[in-house]
């Protein structure tokens, strides 16, 4: 029975110490950027000394694209040039526009729009691009220029 027990307690001994091993495995840095002609400090992968870095040559030059991907990095900069408002309505003004969370004027209630645009688009504006009570300046919708703002009060109160 002792004998067993033994037997047992060194193999969870040894169990841990390969866990413990296997861990330090995982974690251990496996490079260093360190400036040329500067010593590098500390260790990696079992070093223990400094090193001096040498310059090594490049393994390859990027050349230019070639034309037709110039081309269609072109054609993909025009496509997301166009704004799509039912779309970013959809991404950043549904959720509070279309259940009126928050007194959020609901999308297609003209009587609740019609209290606002009496003010003026421009004080309908500076809410949207500030932000007014609940609603975070620009309506969560970081990425959008002013313009499309506009398109977006213009898109819901078409509805």
């Amino acid at each position: 029975m002792r004998i067993t027990g033994l037997l047992a307690a060194l193999a969870a001994v040894t169990t841990a110490a390969k866990a413990q091993q296997a861990i330090e495995d995982n974690i251990r840095p496996v490079a260093r950027v360190c400036l040329e002609g500067q010593s590098c400090v500390g260790s990696f992968a079992g070093s223990s000394s400094a090193a001096t870095v040498v310059a090594a040559p490049a393994a390859s030059v990027v050349q230019a694209p070639e034309p037709a991907a110039a081309e269609r990095v072109v054609e993909v900069a025009a496509a997301e040039s166009a704004f799509d408002a039912a779309a970013k309505y959809q991404m950043t003004c549904f959720a509070c526009h279309s259940t009126g969370a928050a007194g959020a004027p609901v999308t297609g209630d003209s009587e609740a729009w019609a209290e606002r645009m009496d003010k003026g688009m421009e004080a309908v504006m500076a809410n949207a691009i500030n932000g007014v009570n609940a609603m975070p300046a620009k309506g969560m919708c970081m990425d959008c220029s002013d313009d499309n703002l506009v398109s977006l009060v213009k898109y819901m109160l078409d509805q």
